[in-house]
């Protein structure tokens, strides 16, 4: 792990840190702060406690002046989290005699009017801020930086088109940065529409390990296929998608269950953008069950009411199966991660192990049954019995 000097932040805000026993960077700071630091636009999906505040605290104080100009916008959802984010400011800027405004209604507003005279960071709900706006009170002409915190909140709360008229106040250069807690189909519009060619940085924590139950199978590479099609005849999951390694994988996979009339359809890099768009809008629209694809689908995918996620071979690291099984057991909702382990897998299922541990379990079946395949590799699936029982059942 990096310190913050390496990151970038400065030995005199280091020491601020370091006096309020902040030693180390989170897993966020260490991933964020190049990029704030470097002046990019970044969106960042991260959940409370994460320190996020400090990810966009520490370049924002380093980088701003005392000048009595509002140099940094910072919008949130609630009073409550405004009071948060300014004493984060608060507490690492007194070196600099930096001044925090913080804007939020309910209260009286004659002391915000007056903290606004000599602001040079301004923290707030979005109607309050509107309001003194409108009354002049506010000019945001100068501003710098523009954050938007819990950006997927605000969005359920109604305030996007409040959002928007906020933003055509700021001057067209300016730094974005955006971070949500999760990520759908709403945030990235907002994404696109604020954020310039912005770092997205998508974290392990969004997976719910309460929700998520993880299962491997320890199978013969020839017997996969036909596993995997009867575990989708046993389980009957709402909403799939199937990992695999390579693009060819994931043609061979889709037409095999579509062979054994199970719906199915592959997104890979050899389609062109505009298929590649079609494919997803059916998925998210549910119109097609089981989505079969590479790596590309574990980062970033924006589709809500994923139930199980099918790992046919392992990625060469934790971190990609992380995100892999990320895209189930979301905002509540349960998940199933299942493995189709075989020899092939092993070295690639020792890293996944030290990570997760027991929390993957063994589930076996009695035997596998006999299913259609695609002919060049027909000689390679086992004539069992056609009416097999899985032993342990993975239903949700």
């Amino acid at each position: 792990m990096s310190d913050f000097i390496e990151l970038g932040v400065s030995e005199m805000l280091n020491n601020e840190l370091r006096n309020n026993n902040i030693v180390s960077p989170t897993t966020i700071q260490e991933k964020a702060l190049p990029f704030i630091i470097n002046n990019e636009d970044v969106l960042v999906q991260s959940r409370t406690g994460s320190g996020k505040t400090i990810s966009f605290a520490i370049p924002t104080i380093d980088n701003i002046d005392n000048s009595k100009v509002v140099n940094t916008l910072v919008v949130t959802p609630t009073r409550e989290l405004a009071k948060q984010v300014s004493g984060e400011f608060e507490k690492f800027s007194k070196f600099k005699n930096l001044k925090v405004a913080t804007i939020y209604g309910g209260v009286s507003i004659t002391q915000q009017i007056h903290d606004l005279r000599k602001a040079n960071i301004v923290v707030g709900t979005p109607g309050r801020l509107l309001d003194l706006m409108r009354k002049n009170f506010l000019r945001l002409d100068k501003v710098e930086k523009f954050i938007l915190d819990e950006a997927d909140r605000m969005l359920d709360m109604g305030f996007s088109e409040d959002i928007d008229s906020i933003v055509k106040k700021l001057p067209k250069k300016r730094q974005n940065l955006m971070f949500s807690a999760t990520i759908n189909s709403k945030i990235m519009r907002v994404m696109e529409k604020y954020l310039n060619n912005p770092k997205k940085i998508l974290l392990d924590n969004v997976i719910e390990q309460e929700q998520l139950e993880q299962y491997y199978y320890d199978v013969q590479k020839s017997k996969k296929l036909p596993l995997l099609v009867q575990l989708f005849k046993e389980l009957k999951p709402e909403s799939s998608i199937i990992f695999c390694n390579t693009k060819g994988q994931t043609r061979y996979i889709t037409k095999s269950l579509r062979l054994n009339g199970i719906h199915a359809e592959c997104m890979n890099g050899d389609m062109t953008q505009q298929a590649r768009e079609k494919t997803l809008k059916k998925f998210r629209d549910e119109e097609i069950p089981i989505l079969v694809g590479t790596n590309v689908l574990a980062r970033g995918l924006d589709v809500e009411g994923i139930t199980h996620i099918f790992n046919f071979d392992l990625p060469n690291d934790a971190e990609t199966y992380t995100h892999r099984i990320g895209r189930t057991a979301r905002n509540g909702k349960k998940g199933t991660a299942i493995i189709l382990l075989s020899p092939e897998d092993f070295d690639n299922m020792k890293e996944i192990k030290r990570k997760y541990g027991d929390k993957i379990k063994l589930a076996e079946v009695d035997s596998i049954s006999y299913v259609k395949l695609p002919e060049n590799n027909q000689r390679n699936n086992n004539h069992n019995n056609s009416h097999r029982r899985i032993r342990r059942r993975l239903r949700r």
